[in-house]
């Protein structure tokens, strides 16, 4: 299995949530980014989610501005696949990010999603 896709926009950082802290503007925002993940990966993936182990590339494509932590951006695409392409975000072994700058109108974020091979697995074990 491997699965390309681009998701247009402004990436939008992972945030911590709480109980109460779900409700704030930028934990909406965050969710609503999640569902617009989601809802691409469901366009260009139409199979059952892999209980195999994988490996995500991503590049954010960001201008200027206040920009957030890489590792957030990444999170907020592995947790957007969830039960989407594969099973649980756990199985991701192999991750590689990039924050690249942009002009305004071609925001975006590329993503790869693969399973990974017996070579690919060895190399990590």
């Amino acid at each position: 299995m491997q699965l390309e896709f681009t998701v247009p926009g402004r990436a939008i950082p992972a945030v911590r949530m709480t109980q109460r802290s779900k409700f704030t503007p930028r934990a909406q925002r965050y969710l609503a980014y999640k569902g617009q993940v989601g809802w691409i990966a469901k366009q260009h993936f139409q199979g059952q989610p892999t209980d195999k182990p994988i490996g995500i590339s991503l590049t954010v494509y960001l201008c200027g501005g206040n920009q957030g932590d890489i590792d957030n951006y990444f999170k907020s695409i592995a947790d957007s696949l969830n039960k989407i392409v594969y099973e649980d975000d756990r199985q991701i072994k192999i991750i590689k990010a990039i924050k690249a700058e942009c002009t305004k109108d071609n925001e975006r974020v590329e993503v790869k999603v693969y399973e990974l091979d017996e070579s690919e697995l060895a190399q990590i074990s």
